[in-house]
């Protein structure tokens, strides 16, 4: 049995692969990745927080005070941190959230301390806070293990 054979035998059949739709899904999923990436924030500034009953996720903070149980700080109980930013002395704090308030009325700020900081120091943040205006404040705290 013969087959029969094209007309012009030297012309072979090239199979193509259109790259444009790969090219798209993989640029929507690099903007995908690239902005869901921005709203994942942790702090830095590692510290052991509290646990309490209850405990939920914090909407919406405008600024974070951090005050952590390492050496040093304004009164060598530990250091303070203004967002990631350390702050030298109580003074310092004081100015800068004033003129955060001053910037935003309406500021919501949030305390992270670490289990072990004194709720002395806690406070003593809170009274400077509530010296220059700002009266929405949160602690934050994790759920409670179930060890417990």
């Amino acid at each position: 049995m013969k087959f029969r054979t094209a007309e012009n035998p030297r012309r072979k059949v090239r199979a193509s692969l259109d790259l444009t739709p790969l090219i798209d899904v993989v640029f929507q999923l690099l903007i995908f990745f690239m902005l869901s990436s921005t709203f994942v924030v942790q702090s830095a500034i590692q510290i052991e927080m509290p646990q309490a009953a209850g405990a939920t996720n914090l909407e919406r903070k405008d600024v974070s005070v951090t005050l952590s149980t390492d050496l040093g700080g304004p009164d060598g109980g530990g250091l303070i941190y203004l967002d990631n930013d350390p702050v030298v002395s109580w003074t310092d704090l004081t100015q800068d959230l004033g003129r955060l308030v001053s910037e935003q009325p309406e500021l919501t700020l949030m305390f992270r301390c670490d289990a072990a900081v004194p709720v002395e120091r806690l406070v003593k943040a809170m009274g400077f806070a509530r010296s220059v205006g700002i009266e929405n404040y949160q602690i934050a705290t994790e759920p409670l293990s179930e060890e417990e």
